[in-house]
């Protein structure tokens, strides 16, 4: 392989990893944004009003898997 070859898959290189990490880095920022809106979430009025009608979905599923 000549020099500008090898020159332009490491400037391709570098470039896909610049692109990894940006993409990297929005994802885990969207990831704390979900973490947080879903722990704000349960400290609401709805998430504890609610809690019985989760608990009956799981009790409900988990008998018909046994079942």
């Amino acid at each position: 392989m000549d020099r500008h070859t090898e020159a332009e898959l490491d400037a391709l290189r570098e470039s896909f990893q610049g692109e990894l990490d940006r993409k990297a880095a929005r994802i885990a920022q969207l990831e704390k944004l979900i973490h947080e809106v879903d722990r704000n979430y349960r400290t609401t009025l709805s998430w504890r009003v609610t809690a019985p009608l989760r608990a009956v979905g799981r009790l409900s599923r988990a008998f018909r898997r046994s079942a």
